[in-house]
């Protein structure tokens, strides 16, 4: 009985451990390979501490200043005369004024504050997915150029093993063998180097998610779906509306601004209630007022005009983000032009021409109207015409997510707000 309960237990374990072993090699889709990014990126956890930590700025900067108590006791004797002696005590408070002209300015730059840092944070998460999506394609294409390699592989395969049966029984010449032998191991070499470049993009796109991701996972293949983009002047429009960069530069601005009015306001008088008491054996003095602070030596010239500094500063770094985002998505959506040009003709034109001439080359080969050479030329103008196809196509995928980066795609915006990866 001790034997069989030892061996359903170590079965059991055998099973559950083959579970757990089969469910960590599930192959991850591009938005879990996303959403495992965005939850272990030091730099996003950076952003978003960054964030909190300005939240808590924004409270300090609302609340009212404190009150100041003091209490003071102690005993009156006479010198001379007859006074009566006794214990004399005081006490006072001073409650300082948070007047709303300095008050709603440092709110002001402190709500400022806030929407940079969360338009930091948004620019960070989406960075981070374009550089998973980026390495993603570069994955799915070079798995797409690994299994066109192994096609030819097999392909030159056949042909070299039926170049040797043509020259066994003498009817080739030892340089066509010899042509097709050299096709072959090309053909191999360029299998065994796709392998490499599949494992080096497996390193690099994990290298972008985090060693969260275990070194030998998996990935689901994704099919490639271009959806055509708006014209420039909305992808502009969009830029300036979405981008989080720019609203992190706008924020900056404001907050500046509001900086500069603080200080100049703080040069206005500062005022504070005060009542005080003071107790002696003969009487009782209470006595209400008002505490001015007037600017008779500091004027803030020197806070006055470092606020000034800074608010110029922002407006012009705000000025040269727009410039050099401007700049980036026209030459982007320029290279969205040529490439979406380029795989319309490869795919629509030369692939379908380059493989009607490797079947009428492959047909006249057979037919003995044509040369083993002729045939191999077709091949390989239809493999190179493949190639720069797939090529094409994972650029293009590459240029819209620069595009979508750039522009803050409502999409992304939605994931990284509602945390749905």
């Amino acid at each position: 009985m001790n034997r069989l309960t030892s061996a359903s237990i170590l079965t059991a374990c055998i099973l559950f451990t083959g579970g757990v072993s089969a469910q960590a090699q599930k192959p991850l889709t591009l938005n879990e390979l996303i959403g495992i990014a965005l939850e272990s990126s030091p730099q996003v956890l950076a952003a978003r501490d960054q964030s909190k930590a300005v939240k808590g700025q924004l409270s300090t900067a609302r609340a009212i200043p404190n009150p100041e108590f003091e209490l003071n006791t102690g005993q009156q004797r006479s010198v001379s005369g007859p006074l009566t002696t006794g214990n004399v005590s005081s006490w006072s408070v001073t409650q300082p004024l948070d007047m709303p002209y300095t008050r709603y300015p440092r709110v002001n730059a402190a709500e400022a504050n806030v929407r940079a840092a969360d338009a930091a944070r948004i620019a960070f998460e989406i960075e981070m997915i374009s550089r998973v999506q980026q390495r993603f394609y570069e994955l799915m294409r070079r798995d797409a150029e690994l299994k066109a390699a192994e096609e030819d592989l097999g392909l030159t395969k056949q042909i070299r093993d039926r170049m040797q049966i043509r020259y066994d029984v003498g009817e080739t010449a030892r340089f066509e063998l010899i042509r097709a032998q050299t096709e072959f191991l090309n053909a191999q070499i360029n299998a065994e180097s796709s392998k490499l470049r599949v494992e080096q993009a497996k390193g690099q796109l994990r290298q972008v998610v985090g060693h969260n991701l275990p070194n030998d996972y998996e990935v689901v293949s994704q099919t490639l779906k271009i959806e055509p983009l708006p014209p420039l002047p909305t992808l502009l429009s969009e830029l300036h509306s979405q981008s989080p960069e720019l609203q992190k530069a706008k924020a900056e601005v404001e907050a500046t601004e509001s900086r500069l009015s603080f200080e100049q306001n703080a040069r206005l008088p500062k005022l504070s209630i005060k009542a005080q008491q003071y107790n002696d054996p003969n009487f009782t003095d209470r006595l209400y007022g008002l505490v001015v602070s007037i600017p008779i030596w500091d004027f803030k010239g020197g806070q006055i005009a470092e606020a000034e500094a800074n608010a110029s500063k922002a407006k012009n770094q705000l000025n040269a983000q727009s410039q050099s985002l401007e700049q980036q998505l026209e030459t982007a959506y320029k290279l969205y032009q040529m490439t979406s040009y380029q795989v319309k003709i490869l795919d629509q034109e030369v692939v379908q021409l380059a493989s009607s001439a490797r079947r009428i080359a492959e047909v006249s080969y057979r037919y003995g109207e044509r040369g083993m050479l002729e045939y191999l030329d077709a091949q390989r103008t239809f493999r190179v015409a493949r190639n720069d196809l797939i090529k094409a196509r994972f650029d293009l995928a590459s240029v819209v997510t620069e595009i979508q980066r750039l522009r803050a795609t409502p999409e992304w915006i939605a994931k990284i707000e509602s945390g749905k990866q």
